[in-house]
């Protein structure tokens, strides 16, 4: 199992690259308590410590622990009691027997807790394996089980030549089934070979295995005996301390002075196993390197004193003090204005050891950068943050020095002003001409350009400017803290046509629950032009929109025009209230027609709601049940008792929500069947005051049923069956029966039968046939508590 949010890593590769006067060393301790392998102890420690020791001249750089062991992993640890999560994960899979097991590896960076601890015993502890060892044991598993922990750390020491160490890392292995591993390093820099060495981090080495067990760097086999032979270089050794009991790790460190050659860029590591299962981590070399280390300084600066002026020259000096190399011709130079790249140069000649170039370099520092950055000169890049030059030290490439530029103030949207000549005394709002200058400039108003290039009598009120001269130009002086400039603009008064656009509204009542149908009256009296159709009105009430209207037609000079706009009034409004009808106003306070006056558009008139008498008690309707119970209602019956006058209108509803919204009345009141029985029935009376709400039922009644004394079943779609009215679907548990004279039944009928048409049903004289033209008799049962009697009587049929 990975650790949540940890990177998955497998292959080695350069993980980090040190050049200076740099070296390494590596402690660590196993957690196994003895060699594993067919029939070992199964038990594994938790913890485990090792000795770290530096020089007093020797001063740590960089500390990295790796941690590894059988399972899918552990990845929060303790290293001296300091809680630790791994940074980057490793895993390695092996099948053996026909199942697949799982390593893990672990990284962490721990250089601040190494420095600040400096030398001593640390301890690495809360690797807890316990659960998982089991299954790789031998039996029942292969005999893989192991945990162990290791810190490479890279120190610094002057006494030391200037060396390359690169730390590669990663997870692979080698086996029985997997007997060779190639790895190349790259990223090396090999300019002498004295000294070389590289060292290694081994996980489940076995020192009583050694089958083809070798480690070869350019095919040149590793070899450090009696520590570790030629042919068991796994073997649980630890070079540094010479211990042996390294249970199932190596960490190893072999000089290669012999397998190098100067000018290599890379070297092929071999690791083979005829039986073995052996992981490797990480792999360390240490390279004898010739560096040069180029600095910058900054050393004059001219420009930037004239305003507008962007134009800088830099004289700088490009060095190579602490290095064991030249710095070459042609190494970048790159100047930039905060994080902007702004010029490019590069060094003329080879500078030596301890060597210094000067130069300069003119350039206009683009408009889109501000007039105050820092401006960093860095060697060795081109322009992108990249170097092409290897040096001892990365991080000394630059220097800064902060620039202010005198930048001009900018001037933009300067307008000329125009205004008409309009009832009273006509002022300019200077300000309004200067509106899209950035008011971070300071900016002043001046009757000549003498005045503003001297800074002397400003008007002293911009925003009521009365002229003297028309037209008449005025300047403007803007300046910033470094810079001013001066520019103009003119004043005009213009003989401009306008409107003059007002209202009113007549004195009104409302109704509640009813939209108000509020007439006006729009004027443009004293006015030099017409007021254009479409001028818009807003109607408010304490500020709150109530709603929008406009002008239909053009309104010429001293002329008005009528209107009216439907209002719906909130419930809340009191019984007396005010409206406040706006010409010229878009609903948000704005107007779009320029007049003579802006100070008569509105009109407030107070309006008192109003009511009429309730309309009385209204009886209800009956009628007879026509089947289903239903009926037809005539509701205009009621009109009389509710009208007050013959401008009222009534109206009826099925519902109280239409009758007050007055939506949906009933089309047809003098013919209505009702839907349901009983039925509420609402009405609504209005009249120019307000209207009013009420209502009755209507219910059906069971009323004796007529019987006709004949009909003619002849088909002639007249009289064809002996229908009884109130029968059908009132009485639905009714019987028929039809005699003969001499009392035989030729016919039963009940409510799903309907009405006899004239055909016999029954008996054996007529069955199936219509009846002859005679007098027959009837028996109607209809087994309803209101009627318990029979009715009785003859029916005549003819042709």
């Amino acid at each position: 199992m990975l650790l949540s949010g940890a990177v998955l890593s497998q292959d080695i590769s350069l993980y980090k690259q040190f050049n200076g006067h740099f070296d390494y060393t590596a402690f660590g301790n196993t957690l196994n308590t003895e060699e594993n392998g067919q029939g070992g102890q199964c038990f594994i420690l938790t913890s485990s410590s090792a000795d770290f020791q530096l020089q007093p001249n020797q001063e740590v750089v960089a500390a990295y622990l790796y941690w590894a062991g059988s399972g899918p992993g552990d990845f929060n640890v303790t290293f001296n009691q300091i809680p630790i999560t791994a940074e980057r994960t490793f895993n390695v899979f092996f099948t053996s027997g026909g199942n697949e097991y799982i390593y893990f590896a672990a990284f962490a960076d721990v250089t601040q807790q190494i420095q600040t601890s400096g030398n001593g015993n640390y301890t690495l502890a809360d690797l807890d394996l316990t659960l998982v060892i089991p299954a790789y044991c031998s039996p029942p598993g292969t005999g893989t089980n192991f945990g162990g922990w290791a810190v490479a750390v890279v120190y610094e020491d002057d006494s030391l030549p200037n060396n390359q160490v690169n730390i590669f890392d990663g997870l692979e292995s080698v086996s029985q089934t997997n007997q060779t591993l190639n790895i190349t390093l790259d990223n090396l820099m090999v300019l002498d070979t004295q000294g070389a060495k590289i060292g290694f981090l081994a996980w489940e080495g076995d020192r009583g295995i050694a089958v083809n067990e070798t480690l070869r760097i350019n095919g040149n086999i590793l070899s450090n005996p009696p520590l570790n032979p030629a042919d068991n270089a796994f073997n649980g050794t630890n070079s540094f301390t010479g211990s042996d009991v390294l249970y199932n790790m190596d960490i190893d460190v072999y000089p290669i002075s012999n397998y190098l050659n100067p000018g290599d860029t890379s070297a092929t590591i071999q690791l083979t196993s005829g039986q073995d299962f052996v992981m490797v981590n990480n792999i360390i070399t240490v390279l004898n390197t010739e560096l040069p280390d180029a600095t910058i300084s900054i050393d004059n600066k001219i420009g930037g004193t004239e305003c507008g002026n962007r134009e800088l020259t830099i004289d700088y000096t490009v060095y190579n003090l602490n290095s064991t190399d030249i710095l070459p011709a042609g190494t970048p130079i790159a100047f930039y204005a905060d994080e902007t790249l702004v010029a490019q140069s590069e060094t003329l000649g080879v500078i030596p050891i301890d060597g210094q170039e000067s130069g300069t370099i003119t350039f206009t520092v683009l408009n889109n950068i501000e007039a105050d950055f820092i401006l960093r000169a860095v060697v060795d890049d081109t322009g992108n943050g990249t170097g092409i030059v290897q040096e001892t030290n990365e991080e000394n490439n630059e220097d800064e020095t902060p620039i202010h530029l005198l930048v001009n103030p900018i001037i933009t949207g300067l307008q000329n002003l125009e205004t008409c000549d309009v009832i009273g005394e006509e002022f300019f709002d200077l300000t309004e001409a200067t509106s899209q200058i950035d008011p971070i400039y300071e900016l002043s108003f001046h009757l000549s350009e003498a005045d503003a290039q001297n800074n002397i009598n400003p008007i002293p009120n911009p925003e009521t400017f009365q002229n003297t001269e028309n037209p008449q130009t005025i300047y403007i002086r803007v300046s910033n803290p470094d810079c001013f400039l001066i520019d103009s603009f003119t004043v005009e008064v213009l003989p401009c046509p306008l409107p003059d656009a007002s209202i009113e509204l007549p004195e009104i009542s409302a109704c509640r629950d009813r939209a108000l149908l509020l007439p006006f009256t729009v004027y443009n009296l004293e006015a030099t032009a017409p007021l254009p159709a479409n001028t818009s009105i807003a109607f408010y009430n304490d500020g709150a929109l109530l709603g929008l209207s406009q002008t239909q037609q053009t309104i010429s000079i001293g002329n008005s025009e009528n209107g009216a706009v439907e209002l719906r009034l909130p419930d809340i409004l009191p019984d007396t209230f005010t409206i406040t009808a706006v010409v010229d106003d878009d609903g948000n306070g704005n107007g779009a027609v320029e007049e003579l006056r802006e100070d008569n558009n509105s009109f407030t008139q107070t309006i008192s709601f109003e009511s009429i008498p309730a309309i009385p008690i209204l009886p209800n309707l009956l009628e007879c049940d026509k089947g289903f119970d239903t009926a037809i209602f005539d509701l205009t019956l009621q009109d009389d008792l509710i009208r007050t006058g013959p401008d009222d209108v009534v109206q009826y509803f099925t519902t109280m929500e239409n009758a007050m919204e007055n939506t949906n009345p009933i089309s047809n009141p003098t013919d209505y069947q009702n839907g349901s029985d009983p039925q509420t029935i609402y009405v609504r009376l209005e009249n120019e005051i307000c209207f009013a709400t009420a209502s009755f039922l209507l219910t059906t009644e069971n009323c004796a049923p007529f019987i006709p004394q004949g009909f003619s079943s002849n088909g002639d779609g007249i009289n064809d069956t002996f229908e009884i009215s109130n029968l059908l679907n009132i009485y639905e548990n009714f019987e028929l029966n039809i005699y003969t004279r001499n009392g035989n039944l030729i016919h039963t009928a009940h409510n799903a039968d309907g009405f006899w048409d004239g055909v016999a049903t029954k008996g054996l004289l007529f069955t199936g046939n219509t009846v002859p033209v005679g007098t027959y008799y009837y028996v109607l049962v209809l087994n309803d508590p209101k009627y318990p009697d029979a009715f009785i009587g003859w029916v005549y049929v003819n042709y």
